[in-house]
């Protein structure tokens, strides 16, 4: 779990509250800290997590834990369903398949879906 928080500054990273990964899938249940950077501005009236940090997280985490030697070459069925709103809790979903170098990732918690979408990787 450490590691994890090491890919982001401090200001910009969700905590990291528990970790599950086995070789093809992983839930990390995170929460959303009312104080990350990523709020100041958008918007002034309800501050909203923007659509592509989610991507640079799930990426950034999806990396660290199945696709270390790999860039990523499409991003592919993005679809932002649910604002995250300061202070959300939620779990993001990994699925890696190997064999076709794709990453899915989700966003979600009980009573919501937030976000998804799949990463193309090409050997680096």
């Amino acid at each position: 779990m450490e590691n994890l928080k090491t890919l982001f500054k401090e200001l910009e990273r969700p905590a990291i509250i528990a970790v599950e990964a086995s070789d093809t899938n992983a839930q990390i249940t995170l929460h959303v800290p009312e104080s990350l950077a990523w709020f100041e501005g958008h918007f002034p009236e309800q501050p909203v997590l923007p659509g592509v940090v989610q991507v640079d997280w799930a990426g950034k985490i999806g990396r660290a834990l199945f696709v270390k030697n790999s860039a990523s070459r499409q991003l592919t069925n993005i679809k932002f369903k649910t604002m995250v709103l300061p202070g959300t809790s939620m779990i993001l979903e990994l699925i890696y398949s190997a064999e076709k170098g794709i990453l899915k990732f989700h966003f979600f918690n009980d009573s919501e879906s937030f976000s998804m979408g799949s990463f193309k990787f090409i050997p680096s």
